[in-house]
């Protein structure tokens, strides 16, 4: 009786696993295609841009610059333009436990129901959203092709994030809590490249929205303005 119990609860779980390895991210996830595509709803961007206000040297800042990759309309959340370089922010306030390696295309946020269940939600990995984004900027500063670009996919601190810090010297996956001294440390071993008057070029071009139209020949609600915090020090 004990061999067949085991039988039944092995075959459960590798019939779980079966369908685990056979999900579609998109269609099972909790979040809509958008949510699920370019990073899901709730944002910490205003901790993130309140955080780099306080970053010393000359900088700019850029919230919500739209963008259109592939043909297909999105949003990079924060972009510091700062002496030692470009940086590339995306800021999401989830909770519960988030997986993913920098080359998965999907990450895994798990949220527990109860002792013995809990429930995956699935997005795109945000490390390639604001790869997107660089390519973007780019295209629209394509006479700066020796900018330094940085990445950074900033989470809330409810999370626990199984990569935390896992990342290159370009790229950081972080909570917004070690924001302030991972930027700090960031700046202070970079050289610094932009003069003012550079960041204050790519600041006036930035304003200047990318073309809006999508695959379809639509203009697909790229009119909005970009939010700009000026700030120097």
């Amino acid at each position: 009786m004990l061999s067949v119990l085991c039988l039944i609860l092995v075959s459960v779980y590798l019939y779980r696993h079966h369908l685990y390895n056979k999900l579609d991210r998109q269609k099972l996830s909790h979040s809509s295609y958008y949510d699920v595509s370019f990073g899901g709803e709730r944002k910490c961007s205003d901790e993130v841009v309140r955080i780099l206000k306080d970053v010393g040297g000359y900088k700019k800042i850029v919230v919500n610059w739209h963008y259109c990759e592939n043909g297909e309309p999105s949003c990079a959340d924060v972009i510091l333009l700062h002496e030692t370089g470009i940086y590339v922010v995306e800021a999401k306030d989830y909770q519960g436990w988030i997986s993913g390696e920098p080359e998965d295309e999907y990450w895994v946020q798990t949220l527990c129901g109860s002792q013995l269940t809990s429930y995956k939600n699935y997005f795109y990995n945000p490390l390639m959203k604001n790869s997107s984004c660089i390519r973007s900027l780019q295209k629209e500063l394509p006479d700066m092709k020796w900018l330094p670009f940085f990445s950074m996919a900033v989470f809330g601190n409810q999370c626990e994030l199984e990569n935390a810090g896992l990342s290159g010297n370009t790229s950081k996956i972080i909570l917004v809590r070690q924001l302030s001294y991972t930027i700090y440390g960031m700046v202070r071993s970079a050289r610094k490249f932009l003069a003012p008057q550079v960041i204050d070029e790519i600041y006036d071009r930035l304003q200047v929205l990318p073309s809006a139209k999508t695959a379809e020949g639509k203009y697909s609600g790229l009119d909005k303005k970009p939010d700009f915090y000026y700030s120097k020090k």
